[in-house]
């Protein structure tokens, strides 16, 4: 049973894992097609930010995010959304629309579930202020992460967090700043992080920069254009070379770079006004958005429920298969139990007998054979009557609506010419509203008072009584035997089983006996 009951546990948890995974794995080809169509898509946007096609960039992530909500909800979906959204923030950024990069850095902080994926979140958002001037702002929000991750090796974007700490904080012309830019610098390099070198080199040539040390700041820049042209990204380039010509100490090129950022700014309010026009969320967009991200976090509610549900499921199964199995070994073990008690009554009580008579007919027949045989038909009634009542003691007892035939003919069986049984009339249906446990337990206990009654108290008249009380049965036992003291009872005539029986049906019993003055007992218990 035990190993039936594990494969049928291990069949149920396999289903159920099976569901769950074909849950995840569920697409047709078009939905698999669409899923790598939106793959194609993100790093396209990716290629295009960083060649410098900005605009370019934007449509293909917003082309993705559009096919991306056509599939259905899984873990790629919502992992694929989080990097859209922050790259989307990256571009709107780069366009000065600071709120709405705030807002698409914000909609991928949500979406994120540990740490490590929040960092490029939290360090762009810091990215914000710092764009701003509000470098105060930038260390705060970046030193919240920063003590979280210092300890960790394995978080991708630590060494970003670092450097951007580092720049703010040069900013604010805080010495520990060049050292964390500094650390940042030498991880990027032994890990060959070339966009983050970059950074690295970008940052360090502002630093001195800013302290008029321009030896210093444009050593740090021709290492950013080196950089800048190993991963061939113009975007990159174009910052370098700014930077170096800042250097320079030329008016000229100082006024054409101070012109060109005017009119970069220009058109980039300009082209923002067509990008907002084209492609912002209005309020009925971002409703549904915000709709689409509870929807997101209901779906995950669900799968979580579902899972747990599972869980309780199998263990709910388990228990009844357990509970069943340990009920069928009780029973089990309950069957060799009246097995082996048969068998010792059998031998105890019926095999002494017949072996003392069969022991008298070859040692003394004659003995036997007096008073014209009476003695042989009394030893062989009285072996009848012992095998009687142990075959009604052990045979099945009829709980339907034979059962008030059933008791009469227990109650019956022990009358003789010396012991007289009398009993109430019932109507046919008083047993019907008892359950069957209680109608056997009730025969047993009763059957067990008549047994103790045949063997020790010798008693001429046996009275028993069957009343209702609304829900309450009561039964009255009552004999003129020669009664006993209730230890007597308990330790040599077994009526402590009879307790017990009535302590399962949730009943009383009490007894009122004493020497020499009969024997009374009293059954209650509720229907």
């Amino acid at each position: 049973m035990k190993n039936n009951t594990n494969s049928f546990l291990f069949f149920l948890a396999f289903a159920f894992l099976s569901f769950s995974c074909s849950q995840q794995r569920n697409y047709d080809s078009s939905v698999y097609n669409k899923m790598l169509s939106v793959n194609k898509l993100q790093k396209e946007a990716y290629a295009h930010f960083k060649k410098g096609a900005i605009y370019k960039s934007e449509e293909t992530v917003v082309s993705a995010i559009k096919l991306l909500n056509s599939i259905p909800q899984s873990s790629f979906s919502i992992q694929t959304k989080t990097g859209l959204y922050n790259h989307l923030g990256r571009i709107y950024r780069n366009f000065g629309n600071r709120d709405s990069a705030l807002e698409y850095y914000q909609r991928s902080l949500e979406l994120n579930n540990n740490i490590c994926d929040s960092i490029a979140n939290i360090n762009n958002i810091a990215n914000i202020f710092s764009d701003q001037g509000l470098h105060k702002e930038a260390v705060k929000t970046l030193r919240v992460i920063h003590n979280k991750i210092s300890k960790l090796d394995s978080c991708d974007g630590k060494w970003e967090v670092i450097d951007n700490l580092g720049f703010n904080e040069s900013k604010l012309k805080k010495p520990e700043g060049l050292e964390k830019m500094k650390i940042a610098l030498k991880a990027r390099i032994k890990d060959s992080l070339f966009e983050g070198m970059f950074s690295s080199y970008r940052h360090l040539s502002i630093h001195f920069m800013d302290r008029k040390k321009n030896d210093s700041a444009e050593y740090y820049v021709k290492k950013a254009i080196k950089i800048a042209r190993k991963i061939e990204s113009p975007f990159f380039l174009n910052k370098a070379l700014y930077l170096k010509l800042k250097l320079r100490k030329d008016e000229e090129i100082l006024k054409y770079l101070f012109l060109n950022d005017s009119i970069q700014n220009a058109d980039k309010q300009t082209e923002n006004k067509y990008v907002n026009k084209k492609y912002d969320t209005t309020k009925s967009e971002k409703k549904a958005l915000k709709e689409e991200l509870e929807k997101e976090r209901q779906q995950r509610k669900a799968l979580l429920f579902a899972f747990l549900g599972g869980l309780i499921l199998i263990a709910a199964i388990f228990f009844i298969l357990l509970q069943r199995n340990r009920n069928k070994q009780y029973t089990l073990a309950q069957v060799h139990k009246t097995e082996r008690n048969l068998s010792k009554k059998v031998h105890d009580e019926l095999g002494n007998d017949i072996f003392y008579l069969m022991n008298q007919l070859q040692t003394n027949p004659a003995s036997l054979l007096e008073k014209e045989g009476l003695q042989i038909l009394n030893g062989l009634n009285e072996i009848y009557v012992k095998a009687r009542d142990i075959s009604k003691k052990y045979t099945t007892i009829n709980t339907d609506n034979g059962y008030h035939d059933e008791l009469l003919s227990l109650l019956n069986s022990f009358g003789s010419d010396t012991t007289k049984i009398v009993t109430n009339e019932v109507t046919s249906d008083f047993w019907q509203p008892v359950s069957k446990l209680k109608k056997e337990q009730l025969y047993r206990v009763l059957q067990e008072l008549l047994t103790n009654m045949k063997k020790h108290s010798e008693a001429e008249l046996v009275g028993i009584t069957f009343t209702k009380v609304k829900k309450q049965f009561i039964i009255k036992y009552v004999d003129n035997g020669k009664g006993a003291t209730r230890d007597e009872l308990l330790a040599k005539n077994g009526l402590g089983n009879v307790e017990n029986r009535i302590e399962e049906i949730k009943g009383t019993i009490t007894f009122d006996t004493n020497p020499d003055n009969g024997f009374k007992a009293e059954i209650r218990f509720i229907q």
